[in-house]
C-alpha cells in the first residue's frame, strides 16, 4: 500500500506493477499529491468534482477494457489518497 504524499516515481512503479505493463507517459503524468492534500484540507468537493469527471471519462470508454481498468485504478487511487490526506488532518 502506497502512503501518501509520495513521490511520482514510486507511484508510478507501483501502478506499472499492478497493471502489469509499462504506463503511456500521458498516464506517467498523473500524480495523486494533490488529491491527497485536498484530503488534508478534508476538500470534499474538489473530490467530488474530480471522480465526476473521471466516470464521465469512463462511461465515454466503457467499451474499451484497458481504459477502463486504467480509470478504475485511478479512481480507488483517487479515492486513497484524499483519505490518508483527510486521515493525517484529523490526527494532527
Amino acid at each position: 500500500m502506497i502512503r501518501f504524499p509520495t513521490t511520482p516515481e514510486a507511484f508510478i512503479a507501483d501502478q506499472e506493477q499492478l497493471m502489469g505493463r509499462k504506463l503511456s507517459e500521458g498516464e506517467r503524468e498523473v500524480t495523486f499529491n494533490l488529491i491527497y492534500e485536498d484530503g488534508l484540507r478534508q476538500d470534499h468537493a474538489v473530490l467530488d468534482r474530480d471522480l465526476d469527471k473521471l466516470d464521465e471519462f469512463m462511461s465515454r470508454h466503457r467499451d474499451d477494457l484497458l481504459i477502463r481498468q486504467f480509470a478504475e485504478a485511478c479512481r480507488f487511487w483517487m479515492i486513497e489518497a484524499w483519505e490518508q490526506g483527510a486521515e493525517r488532518s484529523t490526527s494532527k
